[in-house]
């Protein structure tokens, strides 16, 4: 019985790895080659939980999208203040995994983000 829970927590932790895998990997794709953009930021509130911040944007073809930053922080409200900035990847515009926001001129920290059901 000890190697079902032995062989459930090695899979679990295979499943752990991949995903951070991919998401590194992303992120560097998106670092090396991936179109960067300015967006205007504003909250975001959806009923009674935390606001977030939107970020508005324009990609190559036209498209405007809504992206919002998925991790609250405490320093948010430094952020409203700052210029937005997003890097999106041309093949993949559609999909919120290929999307990173960062603020400032030139930001060292890149934040992921969720479209927003509406626009």
């Amino acid at each position: 019985m000890g190697w079902v829970f032995a062989a459930g927590f090695i899979l679990i932790a295979l499943l752990w790895f991949s995903t951070w895998l991919r998401r590194r990997t992303i992120r560097a794709l998106l670092l090396t080659t991936g179109a960067q953009t300015t967006g205007s930021s504003s909250l975001h509130r959806r009923g009674r939980r935390l606001p977030r911040i939107a970020v508005r944007y324009t990609d190559d073809t036209g498209s405007e999208h809504v992206i919002i930053k998925t991790i609250v922080s405490a320093g948010d409200e430094q952020l409203l203040q700052k210029p937005a900035l997003v890097l999106y990847h041309p093949k993949h515009r559609s999909r919120s995994d290929y999307v990173l926001i960062g603020f400032g001129t030139q930001p060292r920290r890149w934040f992921s983000g969720e479209f927003s059901r509406k626009n």
